[in-house]
């Protein structure tokens, strides 16, 4: 006898699905945005280097080695999808979903091209599924120190390809048995190699539990109840809703595409950066100065890197991402490359950085999207500039824009290109892609950017 949650969890997943318009637009956006982001990762030293381990069988982002493993090949792919921090978000989850569940449902229908028609309604399945669970740990599960996109993205993937394979509910339990029996993830690994690896592992586990389970492998019938999974990576303050109120729906609006290629906690003080360099046209910010940031206190709590050695560290260094942004106005793939994080100009600005954090009390005031990043750049006693940004960029409350998504596909397409690869171009990707996972079509004039461009100013 399996749990409501888990009953409703499985039929859920069983269940054909049929995508509306809106969905179906948005599946592509997200597919778009992984696979560029995989073509932008792919020649990071953790991805090359776990090539050369595995034999330097795939030498190219999504292509499969001849023969090559399924498994390894979702692996790979994850991780260069990931090593970049430029894969979109699911907030209420503290999840990266589409980095996870996107490359174990790419290399299942590579395998089985049959299957390609159901990548989109199998990547919405997996993005509901991951959404759910997110809803019942909530933030006090990431709060704790877990990776929720390696915890929770495990059994998203292992629920999106059973969806892909159409696993009956018997088989899809299992698969997620199976799945939860490798969950995992810290966020103490933040800034290393460790960190793309782990969604990679989990992209890996989520696929090879969906096929254990095709082929009759078992594992607890219902990884729900007590002492199972919800127990065990729950948070000190337990769960956040009870999962027989939850129920899994295909909603693919709720993902954050990143706008910048760095912790999703950095962007709204990336944004506040900007708005600061845009009120002072570019001016430099006095000797003396002291650089004011107040944030919720839940923000920092990945951002524990001060002092950034290289570019993976200075993605979770709230004063680097600051000040970088203050300088130039804009933040980019470049800032986190070579010796970008040690520019004598943004040490400088650092070094003005004071942060305070507010206490977060009530139901209210718990995750990543509440609160406000506020900065204020003093001199003495004058205020120089100031500025308040409540909304994350790229997120539903403030969405991208056609020409944002494409200025950042030709941007990792470009990095791909600048360090030997032979990418398509922009346009060819999208359409090809689009066409290759019966995905609609690119709309008319949403094509992407031919060379990468500053964003136009955000005002929040």
């Amino acid at each position: 006898m399996t749990s409501e949650f888990t009953s409703r969890l499985t039929r859920f997943v069983a269940t054909p699905q049929r995508l509306g318009e809106i969905d179906a637009e948005q599946a592509a956006l997200c597919m778009e945005d992984t696979v560029a982001a995989i073509y932008g990762g792919w020649h990071e030293p953790v991805v090359q280097r776990l090539v050369a381990l595995n034999g330097g069988g795939q030498t190219e982002p999504l292509k499969a080695a001849e023969h090559g493993d399924v498994e390894q090949t979702a692996f790979l792919n994850a991780v260069a999808g990931h090593v970049l921090d430029f894969d979109d978000v699911h907030t209420t989850s503290v999840t990266h979903p589409s980095v996870v569940i996107g490359p174990a449902l790419l290399a299942m229908a590579d395998a089985r091209p049959e299957t390609a028609n159901r990548v989109a309604p199998a990547l919405a399945v997996g993005m509901a599924v991951n959404v759910a669970l997110g809803e019942v740990l909530g933030f006090g599960h990431y709060n704790k120190g877990w990776h929720a996109t390696s915890t929770i993205g495990v059994l998203a993937a292992a629920a999106a390809v059973s969806h892909l394979l159409e696993l009956d509910e018997e088989a899809i339990g299992n698969a997620l048995s199976l799945s939860a029996s490798l969950a995992g993830g810290l966020q103490i690994n933040f800034g290393a190699m460790a960190k793309p690896i782990q969604a990679g592992n989990a992209a890996l586990v989520g696929l090879r539990a969906a096929r254990m389970a095709e082929v009759g492998i078992t594992g607890a019938p219902d990884i729900f109840v007590p002492r199972g999974f919800f127990d065990l990576y729950a948070g000190t303050d337990g769960l956040a809703a009870n999962p027989a109120d939850i129920e899994p729906r295909i909603d693919m609006g709720s993902v954050s595409r990143k706008l910048y290629p760095c912790c999703y906690l950095t962007h709204r003080m990336i944004s506040a950066g900007r708005h600061l360099h845009t009120a002072r046209k570019g001016k430099s910010v006095p000797d003396g100065s002291v650089i004011q940031m107040t944030v919720p206190e839940g923000v920092m709590l990945p951002l524990h890197v001060t002092d950034p050695k290289d570019g993976m560290e200075a993605k979770f260094c709230a004063a680097y991402t600051l000040s970088a942004a203050l300088h130039q106005g804009q933040v980019g793939l470049a800032d986190f490359e070579g010796n970008s994080p040690h520019r004598p100009e943004v040490r400088r600005l650092m070094d003005m950085v004071t942060i305070e954090t507010e206490p977060e009390t009530g139901t209210d005031n718990v995750g990543v999207e509440h609160g406000a990043v506020h900065v204020v750049l003093r001199k003495g006693n004058e205020t120089l500039n100031e500025t308040s940004v409540a909304a994350h960029p790229g997120s539903p409350s403030d969405p991208a824009t056609p020409a944002e998504i494409g200025d950042k596909i030709a941007d990792c397409l470009g990095k791909y290109r600048r360090e030997g690869g032979v990418p398509p171009t922009a346009d060819a990707f999208r359409r090809d892609l689009r066409s290759r996972l019966h995905l609609p079509a690119l709309p008319s004039g949403k094509t992407a950017s031919t060379a990468p461009q500053a964003s136009p100013e955000r005002i929040n």
